[in-house]
């Protein structure tokens, strides 16, 4: 007769007895209810595809690569303020090229001085812009508009504080001029030490990690730019080179709703990218 097999932890006593199967730890344990959990992602995996948690890039190293990829962009077609508040007002969604046209057309046949565009009737100058975009007629009055207030605080004041960094109250009468154009206007005169993104620049900025994306423009707007503060130089010429090429880079490559990943020299840099990756990956298949 066979003795009686051990059984438990008597088992573990008898030479060549076999061992039961491994008791999962609590780790690997079905949660209550019944569902299995999820497996554990490998680290690589996990460092992969969740955002980057070291903080913004450098941002020197971004624009380099902009300027790399996009080339040096032209300078400024102005510094003035009051003339960038007439370019920005003589026309509406239009190209920078056409932008650029319309605003050379009213400067050669009439001239950029409140004097100047006052002296113009109104519908002889909503002629001459006509094909700066929507709304001729009433982008004639606002840049009549601009005219009168600059006139009225004088365009060697505007120069001035603009230059001081001062001047985004006096600015912000301008019709078109908002806090992200005052600040544009400023940094134009190498008065502020600032980005001044547009919507496009500003997009770019978020995504790189400079900031928190927000429904509140305004609130997105000074997030990204008290983030990127720390890393900006007293370098104005290289100042409103980054602010050229984050534009132009928000216009053609990262897009609002289909940003081009695939041909970004931005990437490894980018949070928004390593967030989003799976997804855009999956989505670009389908």
């Amino acid at each position: 007769m066979n003795p009686r097999r051990p059984r438990g932890r008597d088992a573990a006593r008898v030479p060549g007895a076999a061992k039961g199967p491994r008791r999962p730890r609590s780790r690997d344990t079905a949660p209550a209810g019944g569902a299995a959990s999820s497996p554990r992602r490998p680290r690589a995996a996990a460092r992969a595809a969740s955002p980057r948690s070291a903080g913004p890039p450098d941002l020197r190293e971004a624009v380099a690569r902009l300027e790399a990829y996009h080339g040096t962009p032209e300078p400024p077609l102005t510094r003035d303020p009051f003339a960038a508040a007439v370019l920005e007002n003589v026309a509406y969604l239009v190209d920078d090229d056409r932008r650029r046209r319309v605003f050379e057309r009213l400067r050669e046949a009439v001239g950029i001085t409140p004097e100047a565009l006052l002296a113009v009737p109104e519908d002889e100058l909503a002629r001459l812009i006509a094909d700066g975009g929507m709304l001729p007629a009433h982008r004639a009055a606002k840049v009549q508009k601009a005219a009168a207030i600059a006139a009225e605080i004088g365009v060697d004041e505007l120069r001035r504080q603009a230059a001081a960094g001062t001047g985004a109250r006096l600015l912000r009468r301008l019709p078109g001029i908002g806090e992200p154009g005052a600040d544009r206007l400023q940094l134009l005169a190498h008065g502020k030490r600032t980005l001044a993104p547009d919507s496009n620049a500003l997009r770019v900025l978020v995504r790189l990690g400079f900031g928190a994306e927000s429904d509140d423009y305004t609130a997105m707007y000074r997030s990204a730019m008290a983030a990127v503060a720390p890393q900006l130089p007293d370098d104005f010429d290289w100042l409103v080179r980054a602010h050229q090429l984050l534009r132009q880079h928000g216009q053609e490559v990262c897009k609002r709703t289909v940003p081009l990943c695939e041909v970004c020299p931005l990437t490894r840099l980018c949070a928004w990218y390593a967030r989003n990756l799976p997804t855009e990956t999956s989505r670009r298949r389908s």
